[in-house]
């Protein structure tokens, strides 16, 4: 039984997606074609102050007009109106708005919290932090209870340790200058999304060749109000 997602739908089996223009739609494909934005992130601060400066649609707008198909939200400490508000905008822009669970390990979060933390949003996306301090059991239990796509972010040191079959889309996080071409060659290994750097690695996305990335953070937030 597929998992529905908007204009997708995907089956749980599958360890990673991507989404590709074509046909003026979008398609799932098993991998990446074309170097071509796929998610970046929101943090914190950047929600707190765009929703303070009522400048959410207009954030939302950019990243879209930037050809992401994904927006990582880091919902702690967001009121439940904000959270909502930020999934409205974000869908009103044709963009997916996914939870990314910061630290859970720190807030000693439960499987039944990270389901709780993500209800506003069409996925979950659980990353390092998660890995690093939860196990396979948990990750599993996570799976059967979430109904959404799962998005698995990893350093990439930790392939090993990414559920077979369990992730429907997988990140591997090529933040570091001096190991970017190793961890390339991971991600490629596992058949994921390159994650980069805005500060260190985002310029080296023109050597991706057919990859999608993600870019971590958003840099639309130091660029213009810093």
């Amino acid at each position: 039984m597929g998992l529905k997602l908007g204009f997708l739908t995907i089956s749980p089996g599958m360890r990673c997606f991507s989404w590709l223009a074509a046909g003026g739609g979008l398609l799932l494909a098993p991998g990446s074609v074309g170097a071509a934005p796929n998610g970046t992130w929101l943090s914190q601060p950047q929600i707190w102050y765009y929703n303070s400066k009522q400048l959410l649609p207009e954030v939302m707008e950019r990243i879209r007009a930037e050809n992401y198909k994904l927006v990582f939200l880091d919902y702690r400490n967001v009121s439940e109106p904000v959270q909502q508000l930020v999934a409205k905008e974000a869908r009103e822009q044709g963009l997916v708005p996914i939870v990314w669970v910061q630290s859970p390990q720190y807030r000693s979060m439960t499987v039944s919290d990270l389901v709780r933390e993500a209800r506003h949003a069409d996925g979950i996306q659980v990353d390092d932090h998660f890995f690093a301090n939860y196990s396979l059991r948990d990750f599993y239990r996570l799976r059967r209870a979430y109904p959404k796509p799962i998005f698995c972010s990893i350093q990439p040191f930790q392939a090993r340790l990414v559920p077979p079959g369990g992730c429907n889309q997988l990140d591997v996080q090529c933040y570091t200058s001096q190991t970017f071409r190793q961890c390339v060659r991971v991600a490629d290994r596992l058949g994921a999304v390159v994650s980069l750097s805005t500060v260190r690695t985002l310029r080296y996305r023109g050597t991706l060749g057919g990859k999608s990335f993600n870019t971590f953070l958003w840099p639309g937030f130091t660029a213009r109000f810093r």
